[in-house]
């Protein structure tokens, strides 16, 4: 797979998005605002989040300007057959990791027109993975194509799905817009709860 990014920054998250961060709905439009107003498009790439990210994004005004769309690539073969992730990434650090979602963000970049690509994997479901990934892990990464990626590392604990499932959400358009802010010199949204 040709590298789309130049570089990555990481941040990790050790608890869940607090009041500090606006609602779910009020990120997704905020997100799709700022494409509209820069050009650009997004398509994303989803594991635990089985396409609620793009149900998300589509629900904001001015989404069938800037979603391409995305692909939900909940079992490691979908990863490895429509993200081109490498099955030996998979094997070596499981598909809950942050090589892996660097590597989904990169694929669903490479096989769409998109500018920017979000991508999560992770544990939103009640118990830990296969390989020992405890319930709460996600790993989440927002690339601009051709310039820079930011991956987030997250341990909200054991919560329930529902909740897991909205703090990945949350984050993952929060990341996506400070990207976002960041590629075009605007002023990000400060997540606080997200130490760089």
């Amino acid at each position: 797979m040709k590298e789309l990014v130049h570089s990555w920054r990481s941040r990790s998250v050790e608890a869940l998005p607090g009041s500090d961060l606006p609602e779910l709905q009020d990120l997704a439009q905020r997100l799709v605002t700022e494409l509209g107003h820069a050009g650009l498009m997004v398509a994303v790439a989803e594991s635990c989040s089985a396409g609620a990210l793009a149900n998300c994004l589509s629900k904001a005004e001015g989404a069938g300007d800037v979603l391409i769309g995305g692909l939900v690539t909940y079992m490691a073969i979908a990863k490895t057959g429509l993200l081109s992730v490498p099955a030996d990434l998979i094997e070596s650090h499981s598909a809950v990791s942050r090589p892996v979602v660097r590597a989904m963000a990169s694929g669903v970049l490479a096989s769409t027109p998109a500018d920017l690509a979000l991508a999560l994997t992770g544990v939103t479901g009640p118990v830990a993975d296969e390989r020992g990934n405890p319930r709460g892990r996600v790993y989440i990464a927002a690339v601009m194509k051709g310039g820079v990626g930011i991956d987030c590392h997250c341990e909200f604990g054991a919560f329930p799905p529902a909740v897991l499932l909205d703090a990945a959400l949350r984050t993952a358009l929060a990341l996506g817009t400070d990207l976002l802010k960041q590629h075009s010199g605007g002023n990000p949204v400060v997540v606080r709860k997200l130490a760089s």
